[in-house]
């Protein structure tokens, strides 16, 4: 069970079911055997591009690999294999692993877990992935299920992960390029994970890493082999855990190829390769690489380990099929639990009435079991840019029936923003889109742009922090980007240049790459690429100049990263620069052709 309850009135025990998922019981079933093998799924033998060159360093350069035929586990091993093994070895570490989880999600304020393989708060099932396993727990299982049948059992390469996975198949996914078709497949950051996220601790996918337009019904592990499998008939290769391979991770395979065996040797490294993602993050490219520290466990409540072995085996150990029947009754009984959360209303929209007073209408959600709507107004003028949970930046107003589907309702001046929920008996919705009216502002340059100011945001959240003693309030913009195929992220100001000018630019923000960082536009001018260097820059940017035409119009900022970047930024502010010699001409200040 998870460590954390909340509180629910009987009205939401879906939500808990949810939450919780449907019980099993967490003895131990009875087999046999004193050991239960793993389903396999022989893998031909064959040849495929590993990599990807737009991937940035750590996938790159693609390259052609050839593997011979061998195993892969049908299923990562789950807690009920693995109690097997903790029986029979007398298996019982100390509770040391990392379950944290709070509004700023996995952020624990120290190293010091408390949590073990058989009880943490993202397991509630026996047939979830086993986790909080180190590396060296998960090859002691491998060498013990080996000596109990005979097979060589091990874990897999990087490379044959990799060649499972892709199946034959050239898309971003197995399934192919649309991530939001990814919760037919897996237990991926979905509409569900920010739903129960949120409202057991107020974390929020929005304004973070973003979360897949779908709902696979799942918040945090679950049962395996509940999604589809993939064309060569493996499941949970996308989401649920990560899981630990016998490779070694160096940035880049170039600079692999390049190291010694000793270098190369999975019981001497320090980094090792992982895959799969897991529920806490979108899916990504198949080519997308983790790491994590040979000797840490700070991760593995989000990593489990599924096997492998050498060449095709058609015979099955009798441990098996007993073992699938009672997987199959654990997945039905789970499902036939499994709430749905209620789609959202769409189409939000403020019509304007008189003076303050506007109606808010949404298209109603036209299944029976709604009940009705909550209305949330916005407390700050900034909350439709703001990310993280809404409830942070909306107050509720009112709820309103089923049958009604528009209010009226009034804003203050400087204006502000509403959401809709929908209501069932037993759940709520995710918040509508907000419907916003806010007062236009027109910027001067020189001057600040402030990020709260943005006339429109694309891709991106506003973030907030709260005054505290040694800062002040703060607004600012803040994107992780894991995906390497990222979605340009654009602020769009409504400025007021006073002056045709030169404008000395300087900006507050951080980067983990450097070069450039972003591009301003003036309208369909480019006027600069503007570079970010954290040897240089030290948060504060004052190198850069951009020429800027008198007038009244749209500034653009656009940002496109490659690779894995986290990225802040606080503001932009112009000011006139000097010109190095006061007896140029009229035309050094008149806009460069190039």
């Amino acid at each position: 069970m998870f460590n954390k309850p909340l509180c629910y009135t009987a009205a939401n025990s879906a939500l808990k079911t949810l939450l919780l998922g449907a019980a099993v019981s967490t003895a131990s079933t009875v087999w046999a055997q004193d050991y239960i093998a793993s389903p396999m799924v022989n893998i031909p033998a064959g040849n495929f591009m590993m990599g990807s060159d737009r991937d940035g360093s750590k996938n790159s350069p693609m390259h052609s690999v050839t593997l011979p035929a061998f195993q892969m586990g049908k299923y990562p091993i789950t807690v009920a294999e693995f109690r097997k093994f903790a029986s029979d070895t007398g298996f019982n570490p100390k509770p040391t692993c990392l379950d944290y989880i709070d509004e700023r999600w996995l952020s624990s304020p120290d190293d010091l877990g408390t949590a073990s393989w058989d009880k943490h708060r993202y397991q509630n099932n026996e047939y979830q992935p086993v986790t909080c396993v180190s590396w060296q727990d998960v090859n002691a299982y491998a060498k013990w299920l080996s000596n109990k049948t005979g097979t060589q059992y091990r874990l897999p390469t990087e490379q044959e992960w990799e060649y499972a996975t892709k199946a034959n198949t050239t898309s971003l996914h197995f399934w192919g390029d649309n991530p939001n078709e990814a919760c037919l497949y897996g237990n991926v950051a979905d509409r569900s994970g920010e739903y129960i996220a949120s409202k057991q601790y107020g974390a929020s996918y929005v304004g973070f890493i973003g979360h897949s337009d779908c709902d696979d019904g799942e918040a945090y592990n679950t049962v395996v082999g509940l999604y589809r499998p993939n064309p060569f008939g493996l499941y949970d290769l996308v989401g649920n855990i990560s899981q630990l391979l016998s490779s070694c991770y160096y940035e880049g395979y170039s600079n692999q190829q390049s190291r010694s065996a000793e270098q190369m040797n999975p019981h001497q490294c320090e980094y090792l390769a992982h895959r799969g993602g897991s529920w806490h993050f979108p899916p990504q490219p198949h080519t997308n690489r983790g790491r994590t520290k040979r000797e840490s466990l700070s991760d593995s409540a989000l990593m489990g380990f599924r096997l492998a072995a050498d060449g095709h085996n058609e015979k099955t150990d009798v441990s098996v099929a007993p073992f699938e029947v009672a997987l199959k009754k654990a997945q039905t009984n789970h499902l036939a639990m499994r709430a749905t959360i209620p789609l959202e209303p769409k189409n939000t929209q403020l019509v304007k009435l008189k003076n303050n007073r506007f109606e808010l209408r949404w298209q109603p959600n036209d299944d029976s079991a709604v009940t009705g709507y909550e209305i949330y107004q916005s407390n700050t003028p900034y909350a439709h840019l703001l990310g993280k949970f809404f409830k942070r930046y909306y107050d509720k107003i009112q709820t309103v029936a089923a049958s009604q589907h528009a209010i009226v309702v009034t804003l203050p001046n400087a204006g502000g923003s509403f959401r809709v929920v929908t209501v069932t008996e037993q759940l709520t919705s995710l918040p509508s889109q907000a419907a916003a009216f806010i007062q236009p502002k027109t910027l001067s340059i020189p001057g600040r742009l402030r990020l709260q100011d943005s006339a429109l945001l694309d891709n991106v959240n506003l973030s907030y922090r709260k005054a505290k003693e040694d800062k002040p309030e703060a607004y600012y913009l803040a994107k992780v980007n894991l995906d390497p195929d990222q979605l340009m992220v654009k602020a769009t100001f409504n400025v007021k240049v006073n002056k045709s000018a030169w404008y000395r630019l300087n900006y507050k923000a951080s980067s983990h790459v450097t070069g450039e960082f972003f591009k301003l536009w003036q309208g369909n001018t480019l006027v600069g690429d503007i570079g970010y260097d954290p040897q240089i820059d030290d948060k504060i940017s004052t190198r850069h100049k951009v020429f800027l035409e008198q007038g009244e119009y749209q500034l653009q900022l656009n940002v496109l990263r490659k690779g894995f970047d986290y990225w802040f930024m606080h503001w932009l502010e112009f000011s006139e620069a000097k010109l190095e010699a006061e007896s140029k001409s009229k035309s050094n200040v008149e806009r460069p052709h190039d």
